[in-house]
């Protein structure tokens, strides 16, 4: 099997059905060899599944992790008309994606755990990667979907080989790199309200067999589907669209069969509409949307607007030596944001008081640096170790504004700077033929400095700075044991730890608020397979954690404030399953499942209760008027998620075929807020969607029909609880067209 870094080159990686002998590692983002094109009837595949969870190439039955995969056909099918990353949610076991922000802000949580603050400075426990590098800031974090490779999450901790905050997981993303060959294609897609995604892909080799590029551009793009009906001349008459205009360059460059460095440059532009929210979505004493709500229309007597640019890029150096191998990787990201939103949602119904606010970043930026080493060719052993560096600077502006006039009236800044730094060891040790002993450990330094200050409104100017420093050591533990080459069953200990985090919203108050580090520790036992000679590749986990000190975030009450909690102990347990199936020849069926239960469990615990006369569920504390939260649930994490994929090939002759598809994603209920109420816990969520396609392979063509949220199923995904009901929906039912031509 071999030992070496990830691949940073283009493909979804296979492994043979038979174990490779051992080799020298494959130097990282070498170009891949070109392999001919598979026969239109599609014979199940006799491959195990390789992922990069532990940062190098592997077959997933050797891997003591629970990852899962999402194939890159999959999430093309999923964005064909234009959805950003949270059509992700749902979509592996575990996993949700939310935003209360549009395009511009996810927040993602596994296994319950994530953090739904909707401030630029808040700190995620689920870390993403694109393309090895971090992007941490939730801005940031919002790049689209394009020419991707293959992506995975990874549940539960991942404090030892990956860089930044991972206490819930990590998803890592990898866009398809250069290739040695000239290669490329164009798409269009059109759908309803105007819809549109054009891409292109041009790879082209310079020298070859030693230096290709690769260009990849994509513009999502729709009309205002929502009407504002309010009549006043200032404000937006259309509302929900938007464009998205995103690309990256690639270059490999191969010294030899030891040495390459790759380098990407990545630029994005968004402009659109925030989130809308809608006045009285929500009544009291309903669950769901009130009968009769309108979704194509709202009232608003303010502004909406966003744009969003952002640029970065990477070099990622890769050297094999005889027995040790070396890469670096150093990464520049920045960001700049402009959001508005008629915060109280407008009519119709009561609207206590009139709130327009808006965020101003103009500048957003991160670095990375980061070292490892790695052995080769050491037989039993293996071992990588390195030395990690991030730097993130915030400089963030809120304010309120006069509904009438659109004057400001009140004027807050915040400003960040993070460094952290992290030393790291992991190790894996073949004890025997079939059983395999992994650990590893971090030391993690993080200094984060803070200030805020407001120069209008309120009751006049005001001004604070702090400063936190933290260290940790995170470590993992695994047991890999193999009752055949084909199955095994894995146990798995690790620690994760999130830094502290600060909060200083003071247009909405005189204070900031502080949360101190978190530590969790999980535990989880699985069991993988690749069966009936691949026809079916299994995958299963059952897992328990307990966070300490975890940080939470009480949003809204009686005024649009953010303040921060940290509880005793949130605990949380369930477990996961995975299958896919090729039945018979032509015909795959992937489903998977997750069950996860969280409580929180912090006596005397509270939270601000809703500002709009809810149906409170939990008791109220009569000398602070807060909701007592102890044993509740967090907020975004229903207990159950299942996903369902289908796709069938009709081959038509030895070039052309039909590919008929439907995908399906559900969770349960979940809660918007860290009290329980009655009218703010969201019902279930049903989405599916379908998929017609005509392929020729001699002629290099794609067309298709497709829908998305086949069902047209609309439920309320949010709520804003300190004005009135507001809340915002899911799209509604898209339904379009695609063409796509290679070359």
């Amino acid at each position: 099997m071999e030992r070496g870094p990830a691949l940073a080159a283009s493909t979804q990686h296979k492994a043979p059905h038979k174990a490779a002998p051992r080799a020298p590692a494959p130097v990282s983002g070498a170009m891949p060899r070109v392999r001919a094109a598979p026969p239109v009837a599609v014979a199940p595949r006799e491959e195990a599944l390789n992922v990069t969870a532990r940062r190098r190439t592997e077959r997933l039955t050797d891997v003591p992790v629970a990852v899962y995969t999402i194939k890159s056909s999959e999430i093309a099918t999923l964005t064909a008309a234009g959805d950003d990353i949270r059509a992700l949610a749902a979509r592996t076991p575990s996993l949700n994606i939310e935003s209360s922000f549009g395009r511009t802000f996810p927040r993602t949580y596994i296994r319950g755990l994530g953090n739904p603050n909707f401030d630029t400075n808040s700190a995620q426990p689920v870390a993403l990667y694109y393309d090895d590098v971090v992007l941490d800031n939730p801005v940031l974090r919002s790049f689209p979907l394009f020419d991707l490779a293959n992506t995975e999450v990874l549940a539960g901790p991942q404090g030892t080989l990956f860089g930044r905050n991972t206490p819930a997981g990590v998803i890592s993303i990898h866009s398809r790199g250069p290739e040695d060959r000239n290669t490329g294609y164009i798409s269009q897609s059109y759908g309803t309200y105007s819809s549109a995604v054009t891409q292109g892909v041009g790879n082209v080799v310079l020298v070859p067999h030693k230096f290709a590029i690769r260009l990849s551009i994509i513009n999502q793009r729709r009309d205002n589907w929502v009407r504002n009906t309010y009549d006043g001349f200032r404000w937006r008459k259309g509302l929900e669209g938007y464009e998205d205009i995103a690309g990256r360059l690639q270059g490999l460059y191969t010294i030899d069969d030891t040495a390459n460095i790759l380098f990407e440059i990545n630029a994005r532009h968004l402009e659109g509409t925030a989130t809308v929210f809608r006045a009285n979505l929500y009544e009291h004493g309903y669950q769901g949307i009130r009968p009769g709500y309108d979704i194509n229309q709202v009232s608003q007597n303010g502004n909406n607007a966003q744009t969003l640019t952002t640029a970065g890029g990477h070099i990622k150096a890769t050297k094999n030596f005889s027995h040790v191998g070396l890469q670096f990787i150093s990464s520049w990201t920045e960001g700049s944001l402009n959001s508005i939103g008629s915060i109280d949602g407008g009519s119709p119904g009561n609207v206590p008081f009139s709130v327009e606010t808006g965020t101003a970043a103009p500048k957003i930026s991160q670095i990375t640096q980061e070292f490892r080493a790695y052995t080769i060719k050491t037989g039993k052993f293996f071992d990588q170790a390195g030395v990690y560096y991030f730097n993130e600077f915030l400089d963030d502006y809120d304010a309120n504004f006069n509904s009438n006039t659109m004057k400001t009236t009140e004027l807050a800044n915040q400003r960040q700077n993070e460094n952290s730094v992290g030393v790291f060891d992991s190790a894996s040790y073949d004890i025997l033929k079939s059983l395999s002993l992994s650990a590893g450990v971090r030391y993690t330094y993080d200094f984060k400095r803070f200030s805020a200050a407001r120069a209008l409104g309120g009751d006049g100017p005001i001004a604070s700075s702090e400063s936190a420093r933290s260290n940790n050591i995170s470590w993992d533990v695994g047991l890999n044991y193999k009752i055949t080459p084909d199955m095994s069953v894995y146990f798995r200990a690790a620690t994760g730890f999130l830094a502290p985090s600060f909060q200083g919203r003071l247009t909405s108050g005189d204070h900031t608020s502080r949360a101190s580090a978190e530590r969790n520790t999980s535990f989880e036992i699985g069991y993988k397979a690749n069966l009936a000679h691949g026809r079916v590749q299994l995958t299963a986990d059952a897992y328990m954690w307990d966070t300490k000190n975890m940080q939470l975030t009480a949003a809204g009450g009686t005024s649009n404030q953010i303040r921060l909690l940290n509880a005793d102990h949130v605990v949380g347990r369930g477990f996961e399953w995975s299958a896919v199936t090729y039945p018979i020849e032509n015909l795959s069926v992937d489903a998977n499942m997750s069950y996860n239960f969280t409580e929180i469990q912090s006596p005397g615990l509270e939270s601000s209760a809703c500002g709009v006369g809810c149906t409170m569920q939990n008791p109220i504390d009569p000398h602070t008027g807060f909701a007592e939260i102890n044993g509740n649930a967090l907020p975004y994490a229903p207990r159950w998620i299942a996903n369902l994929n289908v796709s069938y090939r009709i081959p038509l002759n030895e070039t052309q075929r039909f590919v008929l598809s439907s995908d399906w994603s559900w969770r349960s209920q979940e809660f918007f807020t860290l009290y329980k109420s009655y009218e703010f816990e969201g019902r279930p969520l049903l989405l599916g969607g379908a998929s017609l396609a005509f392929e020729d392979t001699k002629r290099h063509l794609q067309a298709s029909v497709f829908v998305r949220n086949i069902t047209n199923k609309v439920v309320g995904v949010g709520a804003l609880d300190f004005d009135n009901y507001t809340g915002y929906i899911n799209d509604p039912r898209i339904v379009g067209g695609l063409i796509r031509y290679s070359f």
